[in-house]
């Protein structure tokens, strides 16, 4: 019998790790570039049940399409901008919010944090 509730245990235990938190919906990221300075950005996610992310991002790289997946609390996509590509990589916190790092194809890094538009 015990043997049963541990497998029981330990298989609702993968199934919860594998989960992925859902960053669908509207955003407002703040951008902060090193040396460089910030910016704001309007991102649209959407989550597909396999954790592939599409959507749209609107800020100072134009208006475009997004690409990107997810796993657990971690996501990333791409932005395919004026200046190329750059990549965001970030994890959703507890409270909500979304923070991380983006890649500017090589020529710099920066900081993220959005918070979902009311």
């Amino acid at each position: 019998m015990l043997r049963k509730i541990l497998a029981v245990g330990l298989g609702a235990g993968l199934f919860v790790s594998a989960a992925w938190a859902d960053v669908s919906g509207n955003w407002n990221f703040a951008v902060e570039i090193a040396g460089v300075g910030g910016g704001n950005a309007s991102v649209t996610m959407v989550q597909g049940a396999d954790g592939a992310i599409t959507g749209s991002y609107a800020g100072q790289l134009g208006n475009t399409a997004i690409n990107g997946k997810a796993e657990g609390n971690s996501f990333e996509f791409t932005v395919d901008g004026q200046m190329g590509a750059v990549k965001y990589m970030g994890e959703q916190q507890e409270d909500g919010t979304l923070a991380g790092k983006l890649d500017l194809g090589g020529m710099g890094e920066g900081t993220f944090k959005a918070t979902r538009k009311e």
